[in-house]
C-alpha cells in the first residue's frame, strides 16, 4: 500500500488535471499525500507544481483554449494565415459617468453581473474570450477554433 495507494491518488489528480478540474473546485482532483517513497514523493511535488502552473495559466488563457492545448489539438505555429475571423469590442455606454455616481460596491455588482451575462453569450455561441479591459469585453470567434456562421 506505500505505493499503490499514493500512485492511485496521483493517477486520479493527473486524470482531474487533463480536465482541467481543480483541488478546491467541486469534483477536483484528490491531493496526493506525500509518499515515504522518495521517487513518489517527487512525482507527487511535480504534480502539484503543474497544478499550480495551469491554475494560472487559465486565469489568463480561456479554459477551452488551454484544454485544446492540453489535448494537442493547438500547436505553436511561427508566422500568420490568413482566416476570416469576427472580433468584437463592447463596453457599456456611460460607463465613467456612471461609475461617478454608484458607490464601489453597486458599481463592482453592476460590472460583475454585466460582465457575466456577455460571457455566457460569447461563450455559449463559441467566441472566445480575449480580454477585459475595464467594463470592455474583446471576444473572437472562428479563431482559434473554426466556427460556422460566424459572421
Amino acid at each position: 500500500w506505500m505505493l499503490t495507494v499514493p500512485l492511485s491518488r496521483l493517477a486520479s489528480g493527473m486524470d482531474m488535471l487533463s480536465l482541467l478540474r481543480f483541488q478546491d473546485e467541486p469534483d477536483g482532483s484528490l491531493l496526493p499525500s506525500r509518499s515515504w517513497v522518495a521517487e513518489v514523493s517527487n512525482c507527487e511535488a511535480s504534480f502539484l507544481s503543474l497544478e499550480r502552473g495551469l491554475r494560472a495559466f487559465v486565469k489568463y488563457v480561456p479554459r477551452d483554449v488551454v484544454q485544446m492545448m492540453l489535448n494537442g489539438e493547438m500547436r505553436s505555429i511561427y508566422g500568420m494565415t490568413r482566416q476570416l475571423v469576427s472580433i468584437l469590442f463592447m463596453d457599456i455606454v456611460g460607463f465613467s459617468t456612471l461609475c461617478e455616481h454608484l458607490q464601489c460596491e453597486a458599481l463592482q455588482q453592476l460590472t460583475h453581473e454585466y460582465l457575466q451575462a456577455m460571457c455566457e453569450v460569447i461563450v455559449n455561441s463559441q467566441g472566445t474570450l480575449d480580454k477585459f479591459i475595464g467594463d470592455c469585453i474583446m471576444a473572437l470567434w472562428n479563431v482559434p477554433r473554426p466556427v460556422k456562421h460566424h459572421e
